[in-house]
């Protein structure tokens, strides 16, 4: 169940990225910034999750694995802003774009392989049931926000994260 959650989020984030990908290459700016807060949040939400409640108990039998998807999340979160502000600006690259998407489909595969098996083989039903609960959680949070996510600009000034 787990494993399928999280490859279904997977999922979920693969399909926002091709829309984004089509709306980059359209050059629709307003359909770039709302799929791009849309992704942005949900990657987020995403990776708090992994972070809270999978990422810490990997470390015992994998530390390096641990450490590794860890300084992946930190690359992505820096990416996210950096990429969430030349949007706003309507800086951004196709390139660009194109480079950031692809090291996400290969952080994703990374997890797929290791983090989520793992998960579904060392976790009890109890604790994969509440790592879901977490990211469901995380999920409706996010979207409902009503404000852009960390490192976005809000009104003319711009969110520290």
């Amino acid at each position: 169940m787990l494993h399928d959650v999280l490859l279904a989020d997977h999922r979920r984030l693969e399909a926002l990225l091709e829309r984004l990908l089509a709306a980059f290459v359209a050059n629709d700016n307003m359909q770039m910034s709302s799929l791009w807060t849309e992704l942005e949040r949900g990657l987020l939400a995403h990776m708090e999750t992994e972070e809270a409640q999978l990422l810490g108990r990997l470390e015992g039998p994998s530390p390096a694995v641990a450490e590794a998807l860890l300084a992946d999340h930190q690359r992505i979160r820096q990416q996210l802003a950096e990429l969430g502000v030349a949007i706003d600006l309507h800086a951004i690259r196709l390139e660009t774009a194109r480079s950031f998407f692809d090291d996400l489909r290969a952080h994703s595969d990374r997890e797929e392989q290791v983090l989520y098996r793992w998960a579904d083989e060392l976790l009890d039903a109890g604790e994969r049931s509440a790592i879901v609960d977490g990211l469901r959680a995380r999920l409706e949070t996010r979207v409902s926000r009503s404000h852009p996510a960390p490192g976005r600009e809000q009104a003319g000034k711009t969110t520290n994260a």
